[in-house]
């Protein structure tokens, strides 16, 4: 009877009421796995934080939340230095801004927390390189990597950056014509300035986002388009946890899919040209992707990157080194029209330093610009590139007395870490870079209290060549340039995977006759 039983049952039952039966245990199992675990059985529930009142959203919105800086820093006040929030389908982060825990993750103990693949896009756009690797591969492609971004190597972009810069400055000066001023939408340039850049110091590659487009930028702004459907966001927000939903042939799904591969080939064709180039001895190029090459060449076989590898830095070099300068700038140039005093005092300094409109600024020239220094400290602690860090544990553990198992997920704030009034004084929520003057507020910054760079062993390996470039483009903008905000034209704070700004930001430009 033993055998026939399971036959005896199925004979029972038709069809219908299988998977009748079938969608009442997929329903349950959901149910369980996105509400109930997460919001009441799991340990994690331990940890205090705010309510649920969304079953899809939870209580953040992880993804393109114009909110979430406001209310992570509410929350901090209200729960603590480590508390629980709640994401898409009820994915709990522990939210932290406890010095000791951040440095713990970011430093301590980095290769015992993963970064997490909650956006697999990414994982598609810049595969396995410095930006993504994990554990003992990217120690190792961060020792072989190290040498291209020293000091000695950053300066030489330099007239790249001010090359570019100028070009840019042409660019508005045209746009302005003869007219007293001229509203701009000023961050769609910059972002093609800061692109051009990274193409040409990156790997020697012309993208001229600034003129005519190549077929690697037109690829690239697919992938990193900000212009979404809410479709187009389900899909993104789904496929972290069903990668199969990025197969779907729908035309956003195929354009974005046909613009990887793009960018793949042309990276790949990057890499195989200029080490033929290398070998025959033809090249001799400073560009990061020749010295990466070079660098390369001269390790043991098992220390050296294959060409996958190689290949996969180039997309890093663009998504790392685009868009977080390209929307610091247009930050800066959005807090300086905000705030006239600031940018007047920014402009006497630039122009007592550089006389001439078309000035070649040199590394010290510009390092000894303390002003300067001070505007881009405080953009990038007033609205960081990165808001929210995100990092998931491999190990069992116990933080702040707190049991944290295996696989939950970290962030760590940096919009409410560069808040704290308890490091930057009661006027933390405003935009004042006079406080980096302060002898008293920079003996309170640790790499645990500001890390707009990130810190420990992930921190931007660029980040010499980053604000290298910050500071000429802006200091060639500012020069040359009046920024006035418009009346009416509302710009709203984003959170996603960068700060950004929506809309667009428009500003009033004008020209100086000095």
């Amino acid at each position: 009877m033993f055998y026939y039983l399971p036959l005896y049952i199925l004979d029972s039952f038709s069809l219908s009421n299988l998977l009748g039966c079938g969608t009442i245990v997929l329903i349950g199992y959901f149910f369980y796995k996105f509400n109930i675990y997460p919001l009441y059985l799991s340990p994690l529930c331990k940890i205090p934080g705010p309510p649920v009142k969304n079953f899809f959203y939870g209580n953040v919105r992880v993804f393109e939340d114009s909110e979430l800086g406001e209310r992570l820093v509410d929350w901090e006040k209200q729960y603590g230095s480590l508390f629980r929030v709640h994401g898409f389908l009820n994915r709990t982060f522990i939210v932290t801004t406890d010095p000791k825990v951040v440095q713990n993750i970011m430093t301590t103990h980095a290769y015992d927390y993963r970064k997490s693949r909650q956006l697999p896009q990414l994982t598609d756009t810049i595969g396995e390189g410095l930006l993504l690797a994990e554990g003992n591969v990217h120690h190792r492609q961060r020792k072989m990597m190290n040498p291209a971004f020293s000091f000695a190597n950053t300066k030489e972009i330099i007239p790249i950056v001010v090359q570019i810069s100028h070009q840019l400055k042409e660019i508005i000066m045209n746009q302005i014509g003869d007219k007293k001023e001229e509203r701009i939408t000023i961050n769609s340039l910059i972002s093609k300035a800061t692109l051009d850049i990274i193409g040409l110091v990156g790997f020697n590659y012309e993208l001229n986002s600034l003129t005519t487009k190549s077929e690697l930028a037109e690829a690239y702004d697919e992938i990193t388009s900000t212009n979404k459907t809410y479709l187009d966001v389900l899909i993104i927000l789904l496929s972290g946890y069903f990668p199969f939903v990025r197969k779907i042939p729908i035309n956003s799904n195929i354009r974005f899919m046909n613009a990887i591969k793009t960018v793949g080939k042309i990276s790949e064709n990057l890499v195989k040209e200029r080490k033929n180039k290398i070998a025959k001895g033809e090249l001799k190029g400073n560009d990061l992707l020749t010295l990466i090459i070079k660098l390369n060449e001269d390790l043991p076989k098992n220390e050296k990157m294959t060409d996958d590898e190689i290949k996969y830095q180039i997309m890093t070099f663009l998504a790392a080194g685009h868009h977080t300068t390209s929307q610091s700038l247009s930050w800066s140039l959005y807090f300086l029209s905000k705030h006239p005093e600031i940018q007047d005092r920014l402009r006497e300094e630039l122009v007592q330093a550089f006389p001439d409109p078309n000035f070649q600024p040199t590394f010290d020239e510009i390092e000894h610009l303390k002003y300067l220094d001070s505007v881009i400290k405080e953009i990038l602690r007033f609205i960081p590139p990165v808001s929210l860090l995100s990092r998931i544990s491999t190990k069992d553990e116990v933080v702040n007395g707190y049991f944290i198992p295996k696989g939950s997920m970290f962030g760590i704030s940096i919009n409410t870490i560069h808040h704290k009034s308890s490091t930057w004084g009661e006027d933390a929520n405003e935009f004042n870079p006079s406080r980096w003057l302060d002898p008293e507020i920079k003996s309170k910054v640790t790499n645990y209290t500001y890390l707009p760079f990130n810190t420990g062993q992930r921190s931007c390996i660029g980040i010499r060549l980053a604000l290298l470039e910050f500071k000429i483009i802006l200091a060639v903008l500012i020069r040359n340039f009046i920024f006035k905000e418009v009346e009416g034209h509302k710009i709203t704070t984003v959170y996603g995977v960068v700060t950004r700004p929506v809309p667009d930001i428009d500003l009033f430009v004008s020209k100086i006759d000095v």
